[in-house]
């Protein structure tokens, strides 16, 4: 039975550093991934996307993450599936 599927959001500073995926079966495509940050401050204008949620519009800065395999990295790498694990032996959800 394979592995179900892990990502890992790697964020430095309120940046997003690197998207990880482990254990993505070759088959399926890589998933789509967005990042929408609501802090719009020292943004300009033509940075921002605007969107309706509901029936109100709102402003966010949004950019196209695009995940990276773990098992491509020829160094060590923060892995996905072992973060998930040591979160569930702790209770973490």
């Amino acid at each position: 039975m394979s592995q179900i599927p892990c990502i890992a959001i790697v964020i430095e500073g309120g940046l997003v550093q690197t998207t990880l995926i482990e254990s993505w079966p070759d088959q399926f495509p890589l998933p789509r991934i967005v990042v929408v940050d609501y802090d719009k401050d020292g943004a300009d204008e033509t940075e921002l996307t605007e969107f309706t949620i509901g029936n109100e519009i709102v402003e966010a800065l949004c950019h196209i993450e695009v995940p990276s395999a773990y098992e491509s990295f020829d160094q060590p790498a923060l892995s996905p599936c072992t973060v998930l694990a040591a979160l569930e032996d702790t209770g973490d959800s």
